[in-house]
Order: C-alpha cells, then structure tokens, then sequence
C-alpha cells in the first residue's frame, strides 16, 4: 500500500498560512456593490414604475392628440384675427365744434374701426346732438352709421329720425350730416311732422344752419288750420 508520510500530522485539511495568506489577498481585489450602487437602485424602484406609468397613459391619449392640437390652434386663430381686426369701443362718444365753433357730440352703443379705413367708424345706434345758428338743437339718430371724424362726416342708415327743439320731426332711410356746416340731406322718400302739419318728400335738405328746409320730388303738403283768434 502507498504510504503517505504527510497524513496524520498537524495542519493537514487546513490551509498553511502561506496559502490563506494569499486567498485572503485575492478575494481583496474582487469589487463590492458600493454605496452609489445602492442609491441607484432605490431610486430605479421609483423611477421605473414612473415611466411605466407614463407611457400607459401616453397610449391611452394618443388617438385624441390630433384633434386637441387642431382645435387649439384654430382656437388661437380666430383669437388673434378677431383681436386684430375687430377694435370697438362701448358707450363712444365723439365731441368737436363746426366751423362757427359750436360744439357737437356724436354717441353710438357701439363704435368699431373700419378694416383697412383708419379715418372712418362704424356706428351701432348712433346719435348726433348739434346747435345751429339759432341757438336751438337738432338730434338725429339711425340704427347704424359711417361716421368720420376728421372730414366732420356722418353718414346714417336704418328709420333715421331728425328732431329739433320746435317740434318738428322727419323721418327717412337714409341721410348725410355735415357736423362742420350743420347741412343735412337725403335723397330718400322723407315723411315729417310739426307744429305747420305733415308733409311726404322723395328728399329735403337742411340749409343755413338749419333756418331753411328744402323739400324735394313730389311733396305733398297738408296743414293744420290755426286756431282763431278772439
């Protein structure tokens, strides 16, 4: 039988010193998770799911996305065109003075700037309160109305209505104002009334500041008798 001279002394089945010596230095040099490593996993257990999450919702709203972009950008659209185009003023009023330096006032429920017409207005409701030569005033009022305010014209359309202070009233279509002269005229069948009685044109004119009044076309005329006197 073989003989093992080594069996049976000290230290046999445990390593020698010299050997556990360097088994230790190998294992030294293997890397360990550090503490970084540990950070980066706690926070991959909250953000994984995160983006999990995410992305099922992501495919959830797909299909709507189209029609929420196109309908906020005609949205915006119709926004920016109307902002830039339709300037209007509530309750407006207009002051100046004719050229005798008699004051007038030009109001409207509504004023709008005309697109692409700097110098004229238009007018919803519009009134205009003038002071002839008299001294007594002339209202008129219409339903709509171009007025401009540097050439001192107003131009008004719809059961336009002129009144003065004496009573009279006249009522036509349509009629052009000259704020700067006090002239007022139409070219549009014309009914009035008054202290003198009725009267039915096809135009009249307002002249001398509103002392004279021109009935054109056919006009029918018919007064009231005056009351005798004792």
């Amino acid at each position: 039988m073989p003989e093992f001279p080594e069996l049976g002394k000290p230290g046999i089945g445990r390593l020698s010193g010299r050997h556990a010596r360097q088994l230790r230095t190998a294992g030294s040099d293997i890397p360990r998770p550090g503490r970084g490593y540990s950070r980066f996993v706690a926070l991959a257990k909250f953000v994984l799911p995160a983006i999990a999450a995410g992305l099922v919702l992501l495919v959830a709203v797909w299909p709507r996305l189209p029609s929420l972009f196109s309908s906020l950008h005609l949205g915006i659209t119709r926004l920016n065109l109307k902002e830039a185009r339709d300037l209007r003023m509530v309750n407006a009023r207009f002051n100046g003075v004719d050229k005798q330096n008699r004051p007038y006032v030009v109001t409207a429920d509504v004023a709008r700037q005309m697109p692409n017409q700097d110098d004229l207005i238009s007018l919803e409701s519009p009134k205009a309160d003038m002071t002839l030569q008299s001294g007594a005033w002339l209202i008129v009022t219409a339903f709509t109305g171009i007025f401009q305010p540097q050439g001192q014209g107003l131009d008004l359309f719809g059961n336009v209505k002129l009144i003065d202070d004496r009573g009279m009233e006249f009522t036509t279509d349509s009629a052009h104002i000259d704020m700067g002269t006090n002239l007022a005229e139409s070219h549009e069948p014309v009914e009035g009334q008054g202290a003198f009685g009725d009267i039915a044109a096809e135009g009249f004119r307002v002249l001398d500041h509103g002392a004279t009044i021109i009935f054109s076309g056919k006009s029918k005329l018919h007064l009231f008798p005056r009351p005798a006197k004792d």
